[in-house]
């Protein structure tokens, strides 16, 4: 039997498979891929041109700052992002007038109706992961991800890990042999 169908012991983790950040990553790669083949597959966009087009559909117009402080895309991707869909005609830019180096970004009418086609596709996969869960279960789920969320942002601005990967200067290969005293 795979490790991946037993329970992980997350209150005393012994091994990759206990750990809250390996299954989530492996939740994700599996549920990941199948909104990534909707998107792809079904609306010729990337997950993370829909990611900015749901974010915008939901929340109406944003600065691009504001866009990547919302999603897992870095701003520089963002804006890369932003470019393609602008030149899919999903989503427009305008400058804001008191500072030329912003924009606010929002969704054309044709990036409004591909939200409201693709956000019901990925509703279903987001149903399909909760269906072996009762009301009570999905409720003490969402707290629990809240709050495992709040965690890792305190973690963070606790600075728990003050190590920085570095990948201009080579990465884990440059630290590699200093890290381990070899």
């Amino acid at each position: 039997m795979s490790p991946l169908a037993c329970p992980p012991n997350l209150a005393q983790p012994e091994t990759i498979f206990d750990l809250l950040n390996f299954r989530i990553s492996e939740f994700f790669g599996v549920s990941g891929a199948l909104v990534t083949r909707i998107c792809e597959g079904e609306f010729g966009v990337t997950r993370e041109q829909w990611q900015l087009v749901a974010m915008l559909g939901a929340l109406g117009q944003l600065s691009v700052s504001d866009l990547a402080g919302l999603t897992t895309i870095d701003r520089s991707q963002c804006s890369k992002t932003l470019r393609a869909l602008t030149s899919k005609k999903l989503v427009t830019r305008q400058p804001v007038a008191s500072d030329g180096r912003r924009a606010l970004v929002s969704l054309s009418p044709l990036g409004r109706q591909l939200y409201e086609a693709l956000l019901p596709r990925v509703i279903e996969v987001h149903h399909g992961a909760l269906a072996d869960m009762d009301a009570d279960e999905i409720a003490t789920f969402a707290r629990c991800l809240l709050k495992v969320h709040q965690a890792a942002i305190r973690m963070e601005s606790e600075g728990l890990v003050d190590a920085h990967a570095n990948r201009r200067l080579g990465g884990s290969r440059a630290t590699w042999p200093t890290a381990m005293g070899v």
